[in-house]
């Protein structure tokens, strides 16, 4: 399934420190995921997953400067988009409408069970 010998190279971008250190330490706690990076707004997300062409990237929707869904948007232009899975705490529908339209693989709930969202990398992969 993975054909990287370090696992599924994984970014983080979520504008809360907190979150993000302990998503980092869940991910990094299961075989299989590599945690590459970690952005605290849109901006940051886009310029990181540019540079360090992750596997995924887990990418929230409200974020200072530039938001997810812009940020997806830049990503989805960019000549080797990333596959994009939003982990956020609220969505409406025309906003998954749109995630998915500009590329979006998946939209995880933060109040979701932990394997719904390593299963859910797993599916995007």
């Amino acid at each position: 399934m993975d054909k990287n010998p370090q696992g599924i190279r994984v970014l983080i971008a979520d504008d809360h420190p907190i979150f993000r250190d302990g998503l980092r330490k869940l991910l990094e706690s299961e075989p299989g995921f590599q945690v590459v990076g970690e952005a605290a707004d849109g901006g940051e997300a886009i310029s990181l997953a540019r540079k360090l062409i992750p596997d995924v990237l887990l990418l929230d929707l409200a974020m200072p400067r530039v938001p997810g869904m812009e940020a997806l948007r830049e990503l989805a232009a960019s000549p080797s988009p990333v596959r994009t899975i939003l982990l956020t705490a609220a969505i409406e529908k025309r906003q998954i409408v749109e995630a998915l339209q500009l590329g979006a693989r998946g939209v995880v709930l933060k109040e979701s069970a932990t394997e719904l969202l390593m299963k859910s990398i797993r599916s995007v992969m």
